[in-house]
């Protein structure tokens, strides 16, 4: 764990601007960008990082300590407000875990969007961090419904600026879940609010966890399943879950669990492939039945009629 005390953050950025160099004048040819509040604070701007990015602990020490100094320039403004602190962190199996004192929930909504997504897009350019999570105190970070948000990655933030950052949009989703033998997908509409900043697989696959309203269907995820990440590329929408996805979840065969994650993704989506893995590993025949090594399209089959 390390500490990030605000009496030495000036003389510490201020030697690392000249040594490590958190700024580069060809920001486009950099293979490394920290992410700043533009003049407006309404949105990010790009900066290079030509500093340690070798050792991963390093690097997450010096990109923090960046990001909390901002820069010179007037169009690029700390993301971290003053008098917001970094506690410590914890880096482990390139799940990186940011621990902020209260004053973090005195942020309002856009500062917090944008802080958020600046944090997780300048760390996770690092060798060594794929994941970020933000915790107040020792209290996992929760959206304005109370569930916990879980890990970030780059691609979770959808790129909005001013006003669309405040917003959540109505959407109308078909979801699959099993039906009553278990043997096959039963679709249920439902229409859920989701933060516009952030994936709609990821609200997808979330809402999938969360289980059928309908008594007649089954759910086809385990309860104490987490999604670790999601990321769009290339038409591929890849899902990364831990172990519980390999629970057997009673009465329900092995491919309904899941092309009802691949089934409702692609329903509401423009993606045209699914790729599971499980705590990042995809080689895996899922319980003896399903090869997950490769992305997967939607299965019409196995649909009740």
């Amino acid at each position: 764990m390390k500490r990030i005390r605000k009496s030495f953050i000036l003389s510490l950025c201020a030697m690392i601007f000249v040594t490590a160099g958190c700024t580069k004048p060809d920001v486009s040819s950099a293979p490394y960008k920290i992410y700043y509040l533009n003049a407006e604070q309404t949105g990010l701007v790009e900066e290079a990082y030509t500093g340690e990015t070798e050792d991963a602990e390093k690097g997450v020490e010096e990109i923090l300590k960046c990001l909390q100094k901002g820069t010179d320039k007037i169009e690029e403004q700390s993301v971290i407000p003053e008098e917001v602190e970094i506690l410590k962190y914890h880096l482990q199996d390139e799940k990186l875990i940011l621990y902020f004192d209260e004053d973090y929930l005195k942020m309002d909504m856009v500062q917090e969007v944008l802080c958020r997504a600046a944090l997780v897009r300048s760390l996770t350019q690092l060798d060594g961090v794929k994941l970020v999570a933000f915790y107040v105190n020792d209290e996992p970070l929760k959206n304005r419904d109370g569930k916990e948000y879980g890990y970030f990655q780059t691609d979770d933030f959808v790129q909005n600026t001013g006003a669309s950052i405040n917003s959540y949009e109505e959407t109308e989703l078909k979801l699959y879940f099993a039906n009553e033998k278990g043997d096959k997908l039963a679709v249920e509409s439902v229409i859920v609010q989701h933060d516009s900043n952030l994936a709609l697989e990821k609200a997808i696959v979330e809402q999938l966890m969360r289980g059928p309203s309908d008594s007649k269907f089954q759910r086809t995820i385990p309860k104490e399943t987490r999604l670790l990440g999601v990321s769009i590329k290339d038409g591929i929408c890849y899902l990364n879950f831990d172990e519980n996805l390999k629970n057997i979840v009673p009465g329900v065969t092995p491919e309904v669990v899941i092309y009802s994650i691949v089934n409702s993704v692609m329903e509401s989506t423009s993606v045209s492939w699914v790729q599971i893995s499980i705590n990042g590993e995809k080689n895996i025949m899922f319980q003896e039945s399903v090869d997950l090594s490769e992305a997967l399209t939607r299965n019409y089959k196995l649909i009740e009629e």
